[in-house]
């Protein structure tokens, strides 16, 4: 069982991967990175990471898993639930109010709490006609996943079932999924028509024009470098008037576009994109 990985052999596989992959993973926070290393070949039962890094090099399948398997799980719906109120009651309403139909981008997903919470919101409201979602994760495996209904552990689901009630009293959020084997599928009709897009938008993804830009609690796995790219190409992103969520844990104010945002709201980190 392999217990640690050094730092030359953890930029040998980031190296590896680059090469051969085109992900770049040299900026990530690299505790976080190798912990998660770790744990993927533990789980394949590898012995070295020279071992390893020769899967990589010659198995693109085996990669693909590797990439799934080693992403980070929030497996919780509606986190942060006066968040989601204020996204249902205020800023999407404003938004279609400014813009008429609005295009929401979800990037870099793991797993598809945010997804499908942004979609049973839209249900609720009645206003899925009026939001187009797209969808990117590096992962085409967890892509397929989300595409055709998300499943979790069922004891998972306790804090999701409880955040739903605070944010909807009177509702169920088990009416959006079914119990099978002490595991939760969501209703897949509910993604229907989002769009899904694999690559990095870092540097694959060019997309552009939208108003609304979901990007919760994922900066805290990278290093300022990183962040400052990826808070650019967020701002970039963005209509005049888009509007940007970051975690609530997670601060862009060193970044040289957070000079050119509004915050809307600082503990949520809600902000407006106010001049190109």
């Amino acid at each position: 069982m392999i217990t640690d990985i050094g730092i030359v052999d953890t930029k040998k596989i980031i190296a590896t991967i680059a090469e051969n992959y085109g992900i770049d993973f040299s900026n990530l926070a690299l505790t976080a990175f190798k912990r998660r290393l770790i744990k993927v070949m533990n789980d394949y039962n590898f012995s070295s990471v020279v071992d390893f890094i020769h899967k990589i090099e010659t198995d693109p399948r085996l990669f693909e898993k590797y990439l799934s398997e080693g992403m980070v799980d929030t497996t919780e719906m509606f986190r942060d639930p006066s968040f989601w109120r204020e996204l249902r009651d205020i800023y999407i309403p404003e938004l279609i109010k400014t813009f008429g139909n609005i295009r929401v981008h979800i990037p870099g997903v793991s797993s598809g709490d945010e997804v499908y919470s942004l979609m049973i919101l839209l249900k609720e409201t009645k206003l899925n006609d009026k939001v187009s979602v797209l969808v990117s994760s590096l992962s085409q495996l967890r892509l397929d996943a989300i595409r055709n209904g998300a499943s979790y552990d069922l004891r998972k689901m306790e804090n999701s079932d409880a955040n739903y009630k605070r944010l909807n009293e009177n509702g169920e959020l088990s009416n959006y999924y079914r119990t099978e084997n002490n595991k939760v599928v969501l209703d897949a009709s509910l993604v229907a028509g989002v769009e899904f897009l694999k690559g990095s938008y870092i540097k694959d993804l060019n997309e552009k024009g939208f108003h609304l830009v979901l990007y919760r609690n994922r900066m805290i796995y990278m290093n300022s470098t990183l962040q400052d790219q990826v808070v650019q190409k967020l701002f970039d992103s963005l209509v005049v008037g888009g509007i940007l969520c970051i975690g609530a844990k997670e601060n862009i104010e060193t970044s040289p576009e957070a000079k050119k945002m509004l915050c809307l709201n600082p503990n949520e980190k809600v902000y407006k994109k106010r001049i190109a």
